[in-house]
């Protein structure tokens, strides 16, 4: 009988599209252990483990090992367009969005305006 852990991932990774060698090959285990977390309760990889598999899912931590999925609160028109616009960016011009988002938070959480 599988976990809530092990349901969400298997569901992730059919979703992905991934097969179970897939996932073991990127995260660097066997695919046996990857069913093993799918399919037996009880299991509990580590932390390492865990961001990995986030990673290669495309999820966080926290979506891959809540129980209960978090409230997304409703997108504005404002947001909706935005996010067409940064979805049709290059890699590049997202990673730039992201850094210079990173940095207002930073100051924020430090005080300053």
């Amino acid at each position: 009988m599988a976990s809530a852990f092990g349901s969400r991932l298997r569901r992730l990774r059919e979703a992905k599209k991934l097969t179970l060698q897939q996932v073991a090959d990127a995260v660097g285990c066997t695919k046996a252990y990857i069913w093993e977390l799918e399919m037996k309760e009880g299991q509990r990889p580590s932390a390492e483990r865990v961001y990995a598999l986030a990673k290669v899912l495309g999820v966080t931590v926290e979506d891959l090992m809540e129980d209960q999925p978090r409230e997304v609160p409703a997108a504005s028109p404002e947001d909706v367009q935005f996010f067409r616009e940064y979805a049709g960016m290059t890699d590049e011009d997202k990673q730039i969005y992201r850094d210079t988002l990173e940095l207002v938070f930073r100051k924020r959480s430090k005080g300053e305006s």
